[in-house]
């Protein structure tokens, strides 16, 4: 027997308060009386201390979900090892709601899902009850508190007309901006294809730093260069990879039924990059004779996912001990104030209050690897260091000055000079002159492959007083 509704004021359901969960309870229940519904206690206890401040219930009942006119599911969604997506929780969450949902109640699925799975999740039985379905894909950035939850504007979608109405009405309470789409697959994708930008935008400064440690550059100067641009460029840093409940996952839900062959391949760089540099940094403590022992000792730095969090979800930080401690004979510890030890049983912690210190530091590692700078955590005691070997990935210390990987000479390859007018013709258009402008000078400092550079121009007609003066880099002559 199903219950009918008693009031026509909303009652919010909030299905797993986990972190995402947490907001909405927090945002919703400022506007309406919220049941928090979770397995966990410990969430539930968490979300119990706003009771006294608004209209909060806790439950871990399916039956009090009939209480509710609206309901909205933000359980977590995974993958496995092998990169397939792992649904199973949020199956089971909209089966317990499904049952349990009173007659015409709205249910909305705040989770991160696949192009088109809010629509196979419920198929046609929301029509048994005549429930209204949304999708609205949660946007929160965990650590920011500079932009009120409330102000990000907020997608929504229906798989019909009324339901839209529906999530749309309740919904413009609690934001400021609403971004109605015209599908459940478009609010779908955009959450996907929001997070996948960022992910493959980071892997590609990882790239850049990788490049630069090999041209002997510090790409934090690049960085900071880059960033004077005020179009055309979004900055972001180099680091030892991601991690959280969203970016690194959502590439595998865009691609479980889709083909991305540009992101896959970023994904599966991004998800390799801790273990990679993990190689490197025992690469070059064995080339450097770096370790006093036979087996190294070695200090992790900030092992959260994200500066400000205790979270450890797909943290690289996490990623990169773990392969340290299965490929290597090594001796691991850890150093993040935000964590607690329980959290990492099989790893010591180092007491920041008392052992975070330049000589206690160099007394006892080999070197100290700094994955992200967390908060309480004075990194500046690494600069006094003089035996402990440091390498950094993040951005809060000079790069260059703590380079993980020995700066190589720029190599530039040969090429080899034409002896015949012919010859230069030929070559002419690979340089990228065949349209070359004939107002246009080279500057006359010296570059590489000055001559090559000169008997090309010599082949052309160039005026003698210049307009506008580049430099070979710029006109393709050099890589840029």
């Amino acid at each position: 027997m199903t219950s009918t509704p008693t009031s026509t004021s909303p009652i919010v359901a909030v299905v797993g308060v986990g972190y995402v969960g947490e907001h909405l309870v927090q945002g919703f229940s400022k506007h309406y009386p919220v049941i928090a519904f979770d397995v966990d206690p410990v969430r539930l206890e968490q979300v119990a201390k706003n009771k006294t401040k608004y209209q909060l219930m806790t439950t871990r009942l399916g039956s009090d979900l009939a209480l509710a006119t609206h309901i909205l599911i933000s359980v977590p969604t995974g993958v496995y090892s092998d990169g397939t997506i792992d649904t199973r929780i949020l199956r089971s969450a909209v089966d317990n709601v499904l049952c349990n949902a009173q007659y015409g109640a709205t249910i909305v699925i705040e989770s991160s899902v696949a192009v088109g799975m809010t629509r196979s999740l419920f198929g046609d039985r929301h029509h048994e009850k005549d429930l209204k379905v949304g999708m609205s894909p949660e946007r929160v950035d965990p650590g920011r508190t500079n932009v009120e939850y409330d102000s990000i504007p907020k997608v929504v979608s229906g798989i019909d007309d009324r339901s839209l109405t529906s999530v749309c009405s309740l919904y413009s309470r609690v934001f400021q901006r609403l971004e109605p789409v015209s599908s459940l697959e478009v609010a779908e994708l955009t959450k996907l294809y929001e997070n996948c930008q960022r992910m493959v935008s980071i892997a590609y400064a990882n790239e850049m730093a990788d490049a630069c440690h090999s041209f002997g550059i510090d790409p934090l100067e690049v960085c900071k260069a880059a960033g004077t641009k005020p179009f055309g460029y979004q900055p972001y840093t180099p680091g030892i990879g991601v991690g959280g409940h969203c970016i690194p996952v959502n590439p595998y839900y865009l691609l479980s039924n889709s083909s991305w062959p540009f992101l896959e391949m970023a994904t599966e760089k991004m998800r390799a990059r801790p273990a990679n540099l993990g190689d490197r940094i025992m690469a070059e403590l064995s080339a450097t004779s770096q370790g006093t022992s036979s087996r190294p000792r070695i200090l992790v730095v900030g092992v959260s996912f994200k500066k400000g969090q205790s979270v450890l979800s797909n943290a690289p930080g996490i990623d990169l001990i773990r392969h340290l401690l299965g490929t290597y004979d090594v001796y691991v510890e850890f150093v993040d104030p935000l964590v607690n030890a329980e959290s990492l049983e099989y790893v010591p912690k180092l007491d920041h209050t008392t052992e975070w210190t330049s000589a206690y530091v160099d007394s006892h590692f080999d070197c100290a690897v700094i994955c992200m700078a967390q908060e309480h955590v004075d990194l500046s005691i690494l600069q006094e260091l003089q035996h402990t070997r440091v390498f950094n990935f993040t951005s809060a210390l000079p790069w260059s000055s703590l380079s993980p990987v020995q700066a190589a000479p720029l190599s530039v390859p040969e090429l080899e000079e034409p002896s015949t007018p012919e010859e230069i013709e030929i070559l002419t258009p690979a340089l990228g002159l065949e349209d070359h402008n004939p107002l246009v000078t080279v500057p006359e400092q010296p570059t590489v492959g000055q001559d090559l550079i000169n008997k090309v121009l010599d082949s052309l007609t160039i005026a003698k007083e210049p307009v506008v003066d580049i430099s070979a880099r710029e006109i393709g002559l050099l890589p840029v």
